[in-house]
């Protein structure tokens, strides 16, 4: 029968070879005795075995020295790529954990009790409904970042805080922040507490929409000014929208001011169908540009009083 035996040579290198033998005993002492080498595994050899021998008389490696070498640059690069990717994942992983603690809700213990904190979700730009005063002093007051607070005076489309700003607080959010403020703001989630109004968590959501825009245009080569500057000009157009329809209004309301006190005295004896035909118009133009500027997000016009007194008398009269 023919074995396969290992040993190695005095230079440390691990050869194989075969011997013939009636059993592996036999090949193991026919190595030792006859060759002179101490195997270190001795196993049958498979039938269909490619592995050279040297005649059985002597020890016949079929690998050299540099064959060799070759297997060992082989496994020295296959445990490179290994460890390579074992530490990719495991930074991967670190991410992940790290990047999950950012999103986890937490809880904080005040003198009022607990406060729950969640990552603000975001929302497109649009006007927040509820109580304007509230909304203008969370532009001031809500965020810890200066950026944030920056980004804050452009959330609602067509309304300019800042250097209209009603109080000297709001005024100060005109001066941009350094580039530095937004690449910290950026990396930061924002949050919400549980104990922020409705209309604080209105004006973080889309603060944090406006933070994921900005993102994506510097990830595609922008700059904070270019951004800053498309938000500024897109402010200014819907404004421009806004102050159109407002001075629309207010020329419609001028020219029924300087109708004759006969008009005036119809308004109180006659149905709206019949009387005020200029009242009818403007509260008409009121209606269709309110319905425009609210689908394009930017905050509608007020009623004028004039108007909400046509209002309750054509409720009345329906």
């Amino acid at each position: 029968m023919k074995f396969t035996y290992t040993y190695r040579s005095s230079d440390g290198q691990r050869h194989t070879a075969e011997i013939e033998a009636e059993s592996r005993d036999a090949a193991f002492a026919r190595v030792r005795s006859e060759l002179g080498v101490k195997p270190i595994k001795v196993v049958l050899a498979e039938p269909s075995s490619a592995i050279s021998t040297s005649g059985g008389n002597g020890p016949g490696p079929t690998s050299s020295a540099g064959e060799g070498n070759g297997r060992s640059s082989v496994r020295r690069a296959a445990a490179y790529v290994l460890s390579v990717t074992l530490v990719l994942l495991t930074a991967g992983g670190v991410w992940w954990m790290l990047r999950a603690k950012d999103d986890a809700p937490y809880q904080v213990m005040t003198p009022q009790g607990p406060v729950t904190y969640t990552v603000a979700q975001p929302l497109p730009r649009q006007t927040i409904p509820g109580d304007k005063t509230r909304i203008e002093a969370a532009r001031d007051s809500a965020f810890k970042s200066p950026a944030e607070t920056y980004l804050a005076r452009y959330a609602e489309p067509g309304r300019i805080v800042g250097s209209r700003g009603r109080s000297p607080s709001l005024q100060q959010t005109g001066t941009k922040p350094a580039d530095g403020e937004f690449a910290s703001a950026l990396r930061e989630p924002l949050r919400i507490a549980s104990t922020d109004f409705t209309e604080v968590v209105d004006l973080k959501r889309i603060v944090a929409g406006m933070k994921r825009e900005m993102r994506a245009y510097l990830a595609g080569g922008g700059t904070v000014d270019g951004y800053l500057a498309e938000l500024e000009k897109r402010q200014r157009l819907e404004a421009s929208y806004r102050d159109s329809a407002e001075r629309r209004l207010n020329e419609m309301l001028n020219a029924e001011s300087s109708s004759t006190k006969a008009t005036e005295d119809k308004l109180e004896s006659q149905k709206p169908e019949t009387g005020a035909p200029k009242l009818r118009a403007a509260y008409a133009y009121w209606l269709k540009a309110n319905a425009q500027l609210q689908a394009m997000g930017i905050y509608p016009l007020a009623l004028p009083d004039v108007l909400r007194t046509y209002q309750m008398t054509l409720d009345i009269g329906e």
